[in-house]
């Protein structure tokens, strides 16, 4: 079987994710919600400091200054190396985020009416991750963009089994819905999981067609692979908007035993579109191997 070790990894990812949320009833979001401890731990370190005397004050100072400019020492670091690109512009903005941020857990009375909101903290630290997370997206598509061949396909499997990672994480931070009807419970319950699950196995179609890409782009096992592709692409499309429309007709026929309803038909964007990609993409290997073959007919 194909993806042993990737088909491990995830397995041990879901156990470790539903251990963490179901186990010891921790919610999801408070996972995310680690990513601030670094930050505010620092922010509290500092106070601390600043409160001991003058001398402690000037030294957290001194701390907070060298902490927050790293992304400038990084930045120096680059053009000294001769390695500056334009995406490293964001390790300006970067630095004066972390200033902003650190300056705000630190005195939280300066975030007016958000002081008094314990989430407020988390929310404010991850505005430096979020930008941290974001350059290092760009970061690696500038790489992408600048690598061909074999490493090129090494670094798309990276990106497929990331998504199938995120997608794990979604599928088992699903949260079921109670409801007073069982078949409405059901249907909203596949509603939220299949997209997840469609997404998951498209990864594992789509690696499978990168690995024999990478073999022959132009051989009948690639046209094979990116047939079945085409396929579950489509049937994961198809069913996921079918869940969603039947969960809008049973909501109506039970609308008088139901305390809420929700008639909108829910489009997972990012799960739809990434399996519609992959659609697309598996339809041009297609288009090449014919054009390839109509070329050397008329050779």
């Amino acid at each position: 079987m194909k993806n042993k070790k990737y088909m491990l990894f995830l397995l041990i990812e879901a156990v470790g994710v539903l251990g963490i949320t179901k186990g010891m009833d921790i919610k999801a979001e408070s996972i995310f919600d680690l990513l601030s401890f670094p930050l505010t731990a620092f922010a509290d370190g500092l106070g601390k400091l600043s409160l001991s005397g003058a001398f402690g004050n000037a030294f957290s100072v001194v701390i907070y200054a060298l902490i927050c400019l790293v992304p400038i020492f990084v930045l120096l670091f680059k053009v000294k190396k001769n390695t500056f690109r334009r995406v490293d512009s964001l390790l300006v903005l970067m630095s004066a985020v972390l200033f902003a941020v650190e300056y705000l857990l630190i005195n939280p009375s300066e975030m007016g009416v958000h002081a008094f909101n314990e989430a407020s903290a988390s929310t404010v630290a991850f505005s430096f991750w979020s930008l941290f997370v974001g350059y290092l997206v760009l970061k690696f598509a500038e790489v992408l963009k600048n690598t061909e061949g074999k490493k090129a396909e090494k670094l798309l499997s990276i990106v497929l089994e990331v998504i199938g990672a995120v997608f794990v994480f979604s599928l088992c931070t699903v949260k079921i819905p109670d409801t007073e009807v069982g078949i409405i419970t059901v249907f909203s319950v596949l509603n939220s999981v299949l997209p997840a699950i469609f997404g998951i196995r498209t990864v594992f179609f789509a690696l499978n067609l990168l690995a024999e890409f990478s073999l022959d782009r132009y051989s009948e096992n690639t046209v094979d692979e990116a047939e079945k592709l085409s396929r579950f692409c489509i049937l994961a499309l198809e069913a996921s908007v079918v869940v969603s429309a039947l969960l809008s007709v049973l909501q109506l026929r039970f609308i008088n035993e139901l305390s809420s309803v929700n008639f909108s038909v829910e489009i997972p964007v990012f799960s739809l579109g990434f399996i519609l990609l992959l659609l697309l993409l598996s339809g041009l290997i297609k288009e090449s191997k014919a054009l390839k073959e109509d070329n050397e007919s008329f050779i």
